[in-house]
């Protein structure tokens, strides 16, 4: 699968909208991979609503994420609501409560909101994975985020994670993970009008 969530490091927690577009005349989600990334992200939002506690519902996530599965452009497989109620199924997460999330619409609601707060950060997203550590992006450090966190965490306390590295940032260049641009808006628009049946 093609990486799409947003990890917003300041507040520790995922944001799962990536590159969607909201197009507002027919109150449409579109995502850059298709129906099956839309699907997903919306149950990613239940998850984080239902189980707020990064512990329980990152590993539900990253379960998900990691089945290597391909995202099939404009339509939604089968496959995919079996990927998340295997996963669920191993993280012990309640399948139904995640489904009435979905089948209710309050998922759709939480991508809605997840849309106004990644359409207002500062600067804009450029790719996916958008890390941001006190509201500032990593940009292609990403990969080295836990370091950025370590390093503004100003508790004397410190997480055993930043007392276990040598946490020194450095300028050399990190073997770049790949990223997803996001799609300009005339890409997404031009996509939606011939999936309606324009011409």
């Amino acid at each position: 699968m093609s990486p799409k969530l947003n990890l917003i490091s300041n507040q520790r927690r995922l944001v799962p909208w990536g590159n969607a577009q909201y197009v507002k005349p027919n109150k449409t989600i579109i995502c850059q991979h298709g129906e099956d990334e839309c699907y997903l992200n919306t149950i990613h939002a239940c998850a984080i609503s239902i189980w707020p506690d990064p512990r329980k519902h990152f590993n539900f996530i990253y379960c998900i994420e990691n089945q290597g599965l391909p995202i099939k452009d404009n339509q939604h497989s089968e496959g995919m609501e079996a990927v998340w109620k295997a996963c669920s199924a191993r993280s012990g997460m309640d399948q139904k409560l995640i489904k009435d999330c979905y089948d209710s619409g309050y998922g759709r609601k939480l991508l809605l909101q997840y849309a106004t707060e990644t359409d207002h950060l500062y600067p804009k997203h450029l790719y996916v994975p958008w890390v941001t550590v006190n509201n500032q992006p990593l940009y292609d450090k990403y990969e080295d985020f836990i370091t950025y966190v370590c390093n503004a965490y100003k508790d004397k306390d410190l997480v055993r994670a930043c007392l276990s590295n040598s946490l020194k940032v450095t300028e050399e260049k990190f073997s770049r993970s790949p990223v997803c641009y996001v799609e300009i808006r005339s890409q997404i628009q031009q996509r939606l009008h011939c999936c309606s049946g324009g011409t």
